[in-house]
Order: C-alpha cells, then sequence, then structure tokens
C-alpha cells in the first residue's frame, strides 16, 4: 500500500469534517449549499481549460457520479436539520466503506485481503457506533442518513471506475465538480429560499468549497494506488474530527462509549498503515 496516499487520504478527512462542521453550523444552510456549490463550479469550470479532457470511456462516470452527488448534497442539508453533526455525519460515513468494498469486488474486480476486510470493518464498526448510544438520531433521520451513506457509496464506486478510464484524475474531478453549477438552480427550484451565489458569509462558503474539491481530488488520486474500499474506510475517519469539532465548535456532548469507537477507528487505521 502506498504510504503517501494513506497520508493524503487521511488529511482528506479533515477537510472533508471542515466543511461538514461549516455546513452544518451555518445559520442559513440552504444558502451556504449554494454559495459553496457555486463556488466550487466556478472553481472546477476555471481548471477545465488547463486539463486534458477526460477519456470517452470515462464521461458516462462523470455523468452519473455528478447526479449522485448532487442527490448527496440535498440528503446532507436534510440530515443536518434533523439531527446533531456528530450524529448524523457517523451514520452516513459509517455504512459507506463495507458497501464500497462490495461495489469494488463486484464492479472493479479488486479483492483485499482478509487483514484489510477485518480492518475497513473495525473502522465502520467504530463509526457506526459513535452514533449509537444516549443521543440516537430518530427514525427518520436515520433513515435519511443511510440512504445518504448509499449515495456516498455509489459515488465512490463510480468514480472509482471512472478513474481508472480516465486519462487525468485532474480532469475528472473539474468535469464533476463543474456540475455543482446546477445546485442553487435545483434548491431554488425546490423552493429553498436561496439567492445565485452572493449573500452573507460567501469567503466562508467560498472555503469550504474549496476544502472539499482539494479533499476529493487527493481521494480520487489515492484510488490510483489503494482499493477504493480501503480508501473509503481511511477518508470515513473524517468522523474523528467531527466529534473534536462538534464538541468544541457546536457546543455537542463526548462521551466515553465515543472515545472507545474512537480507540477502534485508529486501531483499524493502525492496521491499513501496517500493510504500507
Amino acid at each position: 500500500m502506498h504510504k503517501y496516499a494513506i497520508s493524503l487520504v487521511l488529511l482528506s478527512a479533515i477537510l472533508h469534517a471542515a466543511w461538514n462542521a461549516q455546513l452544518k453550523g451555518s445559520s442559513d444552510r440552504s444558502q451556504f449549499m449554494a454559495n459553496m456549490s457555486g463556488s466550487m463550479g466556478l472553481l472546477a469550470c476555471l481548471c477545465i481549460p488547463f486539463v486534458p479532457l477526460p477519456a470517452g470511456r470515462a464521461w458516462m462516470c462523470i455523468a452519473i457520479s455528478a447526479i449522485l452527488h448532487l442527490a448527496y448534497n440535498l440528503l446532507l442539508l436534510q440530515n443536518y436539520r434533523m439531527s446533531d453533526f456528530s450524529i448524523a455525519y457517523p451514520i452516513a460515513r459509517g455504512i459507506s466503506p463495507m458497501l464500497v468494498t462490495v461495489g469494488g469486488f463486484l464492479f472493479m474486480g479488486q479483492r483485499p485481503g482478509y487483514l484489510a476486510i477485518c480492518a475497513v470493518a473495525m473502522i465502520s464498526f467504530g463509526i457506526v457506533v459513535l452514533s449509537t448510544g444516549r443521543a440516537k438520531a430518530g427514525s427518520r433521520a436515520t433513515v435519511s442518513a443511510l440512504a445518504t451513506g448509499a449515495i456516498i457509496a455509489a459515488y465512490t464506486v463510480t468514480d472509482g471506475m471512472g478513474i481508472e478510464r480516465s486519462q487525468s484524475t485532474l480532469a475528472y474531478t473539474a468535469w464533476i465538480f463543474a456540475s455543482y453549477l446546477l445546485m442553487p438552480v435545483m434548491l431554488r427550484v425546490l423552493r429553498m429560499p436561496v439567492s445565485a451565489v452572493k449573500g452573507s458569509g460567501l469567503t466562508r462558503a467560498a472555503a469550504a468549497g474549496a476544502f472539499s474539491l482539494a479533499a476529493y481530488t487527493l481521494v480520487l488520486w489515492a484510488t490510483h494506488y489503494v482499493d477504493v474500499g480501503i480508501v473509503s474506510a481511511l477518508r470515513e475517519t473524517s468522523v474523528l474530527w467531527a466529534i473534536v469539532i462538534g464538541r468544541l465548535f457546536l457546543g455537542e456532548g463526548f462521551t466515553w462509549r465515543r472515545a472507545a469507537s474512537a480507540l477502534v477507528i485508529c486501531l483499524g487505521i493502525a492496521v491499513l498503515a501496517s500493510r504500507s
């Protein structure tokens, strides 16, 4: 396993937790999402003239992934209306590594070893346990978060296949995120009170967009060297940072149960790192 790939995916996890926390903590999440998505789309469009076109076989993956990413963002807004950041986030992210591992096996012919599968399972288990205990999400919030996790798994596998077919990670990423320009339009169609890429908190939203774009580019680059299930598991360690951020900046609780879950996740990471 490529050591640099592990390090960069873990960095991606920090960036991912940071922009999700900014979204959750925003007083107007719909507007924040519109600003962030618009900024990401514009930044991606600025990159497109300087990167080669993806190979022809990658375009179907780009189209499918763009749709899944837009659906993911809409579900994310719904999740954060229903429950705490440190509850909804772990459920959504926790189920995806095992689903991605299965998807990589079925659609990409990837065969991770038994030790790697055990480590992925440890990380997923630790993440899901973070969402249990006294501070549980309601049934609707849980279903919504589970649906989000399924979409995360779907676009991760799709993008793993797309990266294999594409001639450039940067080009593939740029074309996916160019579709984010549609997000403000979709929010207006759904009658959410948003304007175009403007409004209060634009700078923070643009920074969150840059974090998201950088985080996912690192993840896609890592799939050149590591199976998608392992990349997904490492990326979802962002829930550890979600706990810290939720406690320090959003006033959310911290329990020994969450500490024990974090330990299990770290052990899973150590097992994966020991294989590099």
